[in-house]
């Protein structure tokens, strides 16, 4: 599959590799890793937004202790 280049400064780089050290992972398997769980996340927050209000509108007749 394709690859992803990212620029990091030496600093930036180097914080990322040690993280990843201590996580026992390989810097790619961490980048891989984060970058779907941050997808992943903005997806569900995305699905929440849209189902709030839904949720809301089944409950609004509900006694206020049921809400």
């Amino acid at each position: 599959m394709p690859k992803i280049s990212v620029d990091f400064s030496d600093a930036e780089l180097a914080r990322v590799n040690e993280f990843a050290k201590a996580k026992g992972v390989s810097t790619r398997s961490l980048a891989h890793t984060l970058l779907l769980a941050e997808a992943d996340r903005a997806a569900f927050l995305d699905a929440a937004r849209e189902a709030y209000p839904v949720a809301l509108a089944a409950v609004e007749d509900a006694p206020e202790g049921l809400r």
